[in-house]
């Protein structure tokens, strides 16, 4: 599955709006309000249209607090002429998710919308990518190896304050049922932008314990889970079930941490790649040592830099793209180091501006201020501030010196105003005062 193009109409905060997708990865960059979480949504309503195809999994919907919100003012004219407004607000009825791309290697374009407050997400113009899922689901029920396609969606509460307990596992030998034994079971909680550690963690000890009972002959899928946690945690070496604390310990070149000890940005990382990777290896047995490898499809990662340090959000895109190589992500960002390491500017989506291109030759402080719009990056806002109060306060020097002298007393008051807030830098105070004595004395 690859999504080309993104048409969405009343949903949200967009009344109309069109995306246009690059085949690996894409990072959509824009200021609090511009739409990041709400394009994520709606290319969750796309990619889980795949689910109305596959028995007993739930699709995504478009959900009524999801239609735009309009609002109409109206003016009111009395009869002695004063006029009064009002405004109206309304939910915009069609609230549309459109979408084109591959699906099963097939180019394919679909819709879901949603056209009355009572009533439910339409299908019908989804028919094409229902019925290859459906041929998929009845593929793999009677034993075929058909790839399927990994779909995924992980919000910034992914990681939600899950209690230490369950992150341990009791009982590593427990049988998984029937339903967790299922291809299908990598489809999940795949369109839930929250993420279970605890579900990741039994599955690891599940493995293990059969690694256990195979005479230490480890399963290619919990291989291919461990390849891909080690190769996005900085510094991580191993990483392994301990049955002793009953959680995932991880080897680290300057010690063993337990999965409950590891920093947030560790924990994050973790857990979202080790989830991507238990899908693919669920989905995709048979491909073997290569599950990671060939596994195709579609994950969206909202705040993508989330809990990172900045020297591990430089390579936080490049350990994704090597570890997932087929995959499309789709993410969002706040971070100048995550745009500086995209590969050019098709793979930056701008909600409010225009890319630039080669990205990787900008410096921080070029991406700050061309992309992000922040004034004077290379300096702290304070200092910024600073700098324009001593600016203005020479100014006012100045015109005092040259103003009347029945004015001198509202200007000493004006120019002691403005130094006031920084009381907490006394060099910052007493070189403007002294400026202030030369020019207009005590």
């Amino acid at each position: 599955m690859r999504i080309d193009r993104l048409s969405i109409r009343n949903f949200k905060g967009f009344e109309e709006r069109e995306f246009a997708f690059h085949p690996e990865f894409n990072l959509l960059v824009g200021t609090n309000g511009t739409g990041k979480t709400s394009a994520l949504d709606a290319l969750a309503v796309a990619i889980g249209s795949w689910f109305l195809g596959v028995r007993g999994a739930d699709s995504r919907h478009i959900r009524a607090s999801e239609v735009t919100l309009g609002d109409f003012e109206h003016e009111d004219i009395a009869d002695d002429g004063s006029r009064t407004f009002s405004v109206q607000w309304e939910h915009l009825y069609p609230c549309e998710v459109s979408a084109h791309g591959y699906v099963q290697r097939q180019q394919i374009s679909w819709r879901r919308s949603l056209n009355s407050p009572n009533g439910r997400t339409t299908y019908v113009d989804a028919s094409e990518i229902k019925r290859i899922a459906a041929d998929a689901d009845r593929a793999i029920r009677t034993g075929d190896s058909l790839a399927l396609p990994l779909i995924s969606y992980y919000g910034t509460g992914r990681l939600w304050q899950e209690p230490r307990e369950s992150f341990q596992v009791k009982d590593p030998s427990r049988v998984a049922s029937r339903s967790e034994q299922s291809r299908l079971a990598g489809y999940w909680n795949s369109v839930d932008p929250r993420l279970s550690v605890a579900q990741l963690t039994r599955w690891i000890a599940q493995q293990s314990w059969i690694t256990y009972q195979q005479n230490s002959r480890e399963p290619l899928s919990l291989r291919a889970v461990r390849e891909a946690i080690v190769g996005c945690i900085e510094g991580a070496t191993s990483l392994y079930f301990n049955a002793t604390l009953g959680e995932v310990v991880v080897d680290f070149v300057g010690g063993t941490q337990p999965f409950s000890n590891l920093s947030d940005g560790q924990r994050c990382m973790l857990a979202m790649v080790g989830d991507i990777a238990q899908k693919a290896a669920k989905l995709n047995p048979q491909f073997g040592s290569n599950i990671l490898l060939e596994t195709e499809g579609v994950v969206l990662i909202d705040e993508l830099d989330l809990h990172l340090h900045p020297r591990w959000q430089r390579r936080v895109v490049e350990d994704l793209r090597r570890t997932f190589p087929k995959l499309q992500f789709i993410c969002t960002t706040h971070s100048p180091f995550l745009i500086q390491s995209l590969r050019s500017g098709e793979e930056l989506i701008m909600l409010d501006g225009e890319p630039m291109a080669n990205l990787a030759n900008l410096s921080l402080e070029d991406i700050a201020h061309g992309i992000q719009g922040v004034t004077n990056p290379e300096v702290s806002s304070r200092y910024a501030e600073m700098h324009g109060v001593a600016r203005r306060y020479l100014a006012t020097l100045e015109e005092a010196a040259e103003g009347p002298a029945a004015k001198l007393a509202a200007f000493k008051e004006q120019l002691a105003k403005e130094i006031a807030p920084y009381s907490d830098n006394p060099a910052f105070q007493a070189v403007l005062e002294m400026k202030r004595v030369a020019k207009l004395g005590e």
